[in-house]
């Protein structure tokens, strides 16, 4: 039963949700997120013998492609490798979320709150597609809030397990490796363990834990740093991940004003497009940080809202903002679930249930049927593949078995996947770089069509428009178009061919 309870439970619970919540499910026919497909892209171009950065450019962290290379590893031709991943880094969030709400509800009520927490963590318009960077941070994230509440909470001596520290600087290592920005949390974690160890007066574990924690972060390094330096990569690894991502895509407003911005846009934006999850989260965060009825320790509540401040720190002071960033601010809903099953726990009716298991059946069948029914991804759940201009597009270029593909003008739309075609150019796509400060993948991917590099070009454009590309059609001439709806409204996909290609 205990088995049951911990592990198979959650995992059930992520399996079931992420089977209607992710396009990368076996239930859709594709994954057509433009980010989702430029990485499973880069991924199995690892397999190929690629190296990120120096044959291929792509501004995420190479753990997060060599996730994908080994979904690749499983299947190259379907998301189900993809879908795999999602679910096993779930399913590790949902067992440490079940372990941290159980810091503070009664077991009994365990199963519910989970199956509450999964639920509205994929439900809101947030989760986009399914197969971002942050559904792999999540989990880390989990984790390191379980342990940060556990030692706050039991260890007045400051008795941390060195491998616990350890293992935290992996997670914080890891994260880089993913996606930096999402940092914030680590930094705050031992910022938090640091002034706590200041506060007990244990100075030398300053020492010993900054120690241990920096361990696990270079531990969590150095098989990329070896990688990188046996393919001459590493100088290309820093300077595109790091120092390009730094100096093009951040915003130079500041960073006070950069917050002020996106905070506006995050109430007004993403609370008002989730609004129970915005209750839930608020009203959380207000009554576990700002009364002492759930958490009388203020260490523990300042303990861990101060690693949720670094957070959003470093997600947003950059001043960039796309929906899916939102993702790795979620799993903070917990305190919303804690709070309100302590309320709830206050009414005798809830309290004296005998059949809490009935109704948390109950409730997982009424929320997946709720999500079945009213996911924003389920549009596309059950379509035919041949009615996708991804499939369309596809079986004529596999027409020319030694043929090659570019993306042209705008990020990565699936075709590379569903032709299995690897990019042979450097830029492979149009990233999301504004011309005027990063204008070298534009320049790049205009020079490959002007010196007809590749025999087929994918590319996107308006709806109901002409399209005309004169350096394009000097070389190229239009073979099939179709219009495809995609985040809110439909768009023209038109796929050229080289002039005079031969089978």
């Amino acid at each position: 039963m205990a088995y049951i309870k911990k592990f198979f439970i959650p995992s059930f619970v992520a399996f079931l949700f992420l089977l209607i919540a992710t396009k990368s499910s076996p239930l859709y026919p594709i994954n057509d997120w433009v980010d989702a497909n430029a990485i499973f892209t880069v991924g199995k171009a690892m397999l190929e013998g690629l190296i990120v950065y120096k044959d291929i450019f792509e501004q995420k962290g190479p753990l997060l492609y060599f996730i994908h290379a080994l979904a690749a590893t499983i299947s190259k031709e379907s998301f189900i490798g993809v879908f795999l991943m999602e679910w096993i880094a779930f399913t590790v969030f949902l067992i440490f979320a079940q372990k941290f709400i159980g810091l503070y509800i009664k077991e009994k009520y365990l199963l519910l709150a989970t199956t509450l927490a999964g639920f509205l963590i994929l439900f809101i318009k947030n989760f986009l597609h399914g197969d971002s960077a942050e559904e792999y941070c999540v989990p880390l994230l989990g984790i390191s809030m379980y342990y940060l509440a556990k030692i706050l909470k039991s260890n007045s001596k400051l008795n941390v397990s060195p491998s616990v520290l350890i293992i935290n600087g992996i997670f914080a290592g890891s994260v880089i490796l993913i996606k930096y920005s999402m940092i914030g949390y680590w930094f705050g974690w031992m910022v938090v363990l640091l002034a706590y160890c200041i506060y007990m007066k244990q100075y030398r574990k300053t020492i010993q834990f900054s120690f241990l924690f920096l361990s696990g972060m270079v531990i969590s390094g150095i098989p990329w740093i070896v990688y990188f330096s046996i393919h001459n990569g590493l100088h290309d690894f820093f300077n595109v991940y790091f120092y390009t991502n730094i100096k093009y895509y951040t915003s130079s407003q500041g960073l006070l004003n950069n917050l002020v911005t996106m905070t506006g846009k995050v109430v007004l934006v993403y609370f008002v497009q989730n609004p129970w999850f915005a209750v839930v989260l608020l009203f959380g965060l207000f009554k576990f940080f700002f009364s002492k009825k759930i958490e009388s320790d203020p260490w523990v509540r300042f303990g861990l809202l101060v690693p949720f401040l670094f957070l959003y720190f470093s997600v947003y002071g950059g001043g960039v903002r796309h929906d899916y960033y939102f993702q790795i601010m979620t799993p903070f809903i917990l305190f919303g679930i804690i709070t309100l099953f302590i309320q709830l726990d206050r009414f005798s009716y809830f309290n004296s249930l005998k059949n809490i298991w009935l109704y948390s059946i109950i409730s997982l069948v009424s929320l997946s049927i709720v999500m079945f029914f009213f996911h924003h991804n389920r549009y596309l759940m059950g379509t035919k593949k041949k009615v996708l201009f991804q499939y369309a597009f596809a079986e004529h270029v596999q027409a020319y078995p030694e043929s090659t593909l570019l993306n042209y003008g705008f990020l990565d739309v699936g075709l590379y996947h569903t032709a299995s075609k690897t990019p042979i150019t450097y830029y492979f796509m149009k990233h999301n770089f504004d011309y005027d400060v990063y204008p070298h993948d534009v320049d790049a991917l205009n020079y490959y069509v002007s010196e007809a590099i590749t025999d087929f070009v994918v590319l996107r454009t308006q709806k109901g428009k002409d399209y005309k590309n004169a350096n394009l059609e000097k070389n190229y001439f239009k073979v099939m178009e179709q219009e495809q709806f995609y985040e809110g409204k439909f768009h023209k996909y038109i796929l050229y061919a080289k002039k005079g290609l031969a089978k």
